[in-house]
């Protein structure tokens, strides 16, 4: 069937227990009372959250907070940090925000500024929000000084919120972070929530970092209190939006016909790609201007705009991407959604529908699948688990990666420290399965580097041989490790949004695949403009040590990594065909494996039809740009 409805649903309920009674619950729902037994009494270090959106997961992270000292909430995205503060503002808890705003300098500087921060605020507030990037960069020796790790001790309680949101390079940082946390404390509490939890990171937690668990699920009943509205699905064969954009702007005219008031959001529009959010929005104000006044766009373009802040307007439809898949508390009646790729992404996308009101829900690309018949919203959930190509982290793939993660944190600080607080060492020596491993890869590589030739200096490789050019690529992708998410590139653009060009920072050989430059405006401002069809724009890129041999970007980033991949791994096999190359074949071939290329190297030069771009990556500081025309 095309078109079915997913019943609402109702979740356990019980009296409350004290603390949620102290906040006015005259009933709690059943798992909520299971958190705060858990918070006062459980011995677990660890517990986990299931719980769908909209049960009221947040509501128990008000007696961590007020029963302990100071209490870390970690949210994935600066946009939903944003919007939790304000709620627990609203609560009047004294509520402290760090991000990369939040602190100033570089290296020791910043080092000493995080640990005022910390110094500070634990005598005067009640909770700090921040996002996980900042406390990897401290693991990672970002930050640097044999101080910077006692950060972690002014927290022993922490809640990690919607950490389904994390892929497995980030989920390696979180990993060491919790294990981290939980080493510094003798009774610290960390709270995982998810309505769509990662259950290989739960099980890796329990069977290869050693923590015990304490699983937490919200209990469905036919009779219970309802958190949940029925929803009227509707499949659409279309594989995008954009395929559908008239009849779709012309339901949203009726719709905004329909009703009386636009200052509060009823209906969501998630594309999987900002590109064709951006291209949506642009129609929209070209095509049907009445739609348009009631719309705000708020996708990874718009991060960084500052005159793209949804506080400042009031609307009725919001155009939106992944970004919009948690903290959306509107009340949504209509969504229109494309299929994403995971099960996970794909019901918190939904769960954001129905969660006060009756709902329709589009879903373009879904295809035919054990769904299509009408159920109750719990079957539906295993519809789309079982319908699904699995995204399972593998307990191997994660290990590699919580090894590789430890052991570059205390390379770096050996080789730029000397001295450090051996607590660290310890840390990382005890159940991380490939530590010892990837040390040992990681010290053999920086051996070999150093037996290339410099000037009139002994050594076995030539500067410009394969083995040469392997070791030092292969060092420069280390780097993939120092932050949570990997290393990106990123430019000061100007795009075409439909009532003005945005001014925003955004991914660069994304934004060149998809959009053309018009201009080069000061301070390396790239002006974009469409490009020319629907095709990716011409985009080549060289790598670090091998620029003379340029990779087409023009592609879906997967088939890009596909091609970086096959290279690197012909390279390898060229380069241990010599007998005194000494780092382990099998060893690089497995590092080259648990890590996207794509993410690890920055390019040294891009190139499209018309402009050259040089990049200058200094690691002191971020990566800068250089354009001009090509020559013709």
């Amino acid at each position: 069937m095309n078109q079915f409805t997913v019943e609402g649903a109702s979740l356990a309920t019980e009296p409350p227990k004290s603390p949620l009674k102290r906040q006015g619950f005259d009933r709690a729902r059943a798992f909520q009372n299971r958190v705060v037994e858990w918070i006062d009494n459980g011995s677990e270090p660890v517990s986990v959250i299931r719980a769908p959106t909209g049960a009221g997961k947040t509501a128990t992270f008000y007696e961590l907070i007020e029963s302990r000292d100071m209490t870390l909430l970690v949210y994935p995205t600066n946009a939903l940090l944003r919007q939790q503060r304000e709620r627990f503002e609203a609560e009047e808890f004294n509520t402290a925000v760090l991000n990369g705003n939040t602190l100033d300098g570089h290296g020791h500087e910043r080092t000493e500024n995080l640990l005022k921060f910390a110094n500070r605020y634990a005598t005067d507030y009640d909770v700090v929000l921040t996002n996980p990037d900042i406390l990897q960069a401290a693991i990672q020796a970002m930050y640097r000084g044999g101080d910077v790790m006692r950060f972690f001790n002014f927290f022993d309680a922490v809640v990690y919120d919607e950490f389904h949101f994390y892929d497995a390079l980030a989920a390696s940082g979180l990993l060491l972070q919790i294990k981290i946390l939980e080493e510094r404390h003798s009774n610290p509490k960390i709270l995982l929530a998810s309505a769509t939890p990662n259950e290989d990171f739960v099980e890796f937690l329990d069977e290869q970092i050693g923590l015990e668990v304490h699983d937490i699920d919200a209990e469905y009943v036919d009779d219970g209190d309802r958190f949940r509205q029925s929803v009227e699905v509707i499949r659409h064969e279309d594989r995008r939006i954009l395929e559908q954009r008239n009849k779709i702007a012309t339901s949203l005219q009726e719709e905004l016909d329909s009703v009386d008031t636009y200052d509060e959001p009823h209906t969501v529009i998630v594309f999987n790609s900002a590109k064709d959010s951006n291209d949506f929005h642009e129609f929209l104000h070209n095509e049907y201007p009445r739609v348009f006044e009631h719309v705000a766009k708020d996708n990874g373009f718009d991060t960084n705009d500052e005159q793209a802040n949804l506080d400042d307007r009031e609307f009725y439809i919001l155009n939106t991407t992944s970004k919009g898949e948690v903290g959306l508390d509107y009340d949504v009646t209509t969504l229109y959604m494309e299929k994403p790729f995971e099960a996970s992404a794909f019901l918190q996308r939904f769960g954001r529908a129905g969660r006060q009101s009756e709902a329709t829900v589009h879903v373009y690309g879904l295809g035919q699948g054990p769904w299509g018949n009408d159920v109750d919203f719990s079957t539906f959930t295993q519809q789309i688990y079982n319908g699904f190509d699995p995204s399972e982290m593998d307990h191997g793939w994660l290990s590699d990666l919580v090894g590789f993660r430890a052991a570059y944190a205390i390379a770096v600080r050996e080789d730029n420290w000397g001295w450090f607080n051996q607590e660290l060492r310890e840390d990382f020596e005890t159940n991380i399965e490939k530590y010892s491993q990837w040390r040992g890869f990681i010290a053999k590589v920086d051996e070999e580097i150093d037996e290339i030739k410099d000037g009139f200096a002994p050594g076995k490789y030539q500067r410009n041989n394969k083995e040469a050019k392997l070791l030092r690529f292969t060092r420069s992708c280390f780097e993939v490790f120092q932050g949570l998410r990997g290393q990106s590139l990123s430019a000061s653009v100007k795009y075409p949004r439909g009532d003005r060009l945005g001014l925003t920072t955004y991914g660069l050989t994304t934004t060149l695949r998809n959009y053309d430059i018009d201009r080069i405006e000061d301070d390396e401002v790239l002006v974009l403009k469409p490009s020319g069809d629907n095709a990716f724009s011409v985009v080549t890129a060289r790598l670090p040590e091998y620029e003379s041999e340029p990779t087409q970007y023009d592609k879906p980033t997967y088939e890009i990594e596909d091609l970086l991949q096959t290279k690197i791994h012909r390279r390898i096999d060229q380069a241990t065909l010599n007998s005194t190359f000494e780092v382990s074949e099998d060893l690089l071939h497995r590092f080259f494996q648990i890590i996207r290329i794509i993410d690890a190297i920055i390019p040294s030069r891009i190139t499209t039809s018309e402009y050259e771009i040089n990049i200058e990556n200094d690691t002191n500081g971020p990566p800068t740009i250089e354009t001009r025309l090509r020559s013709r």
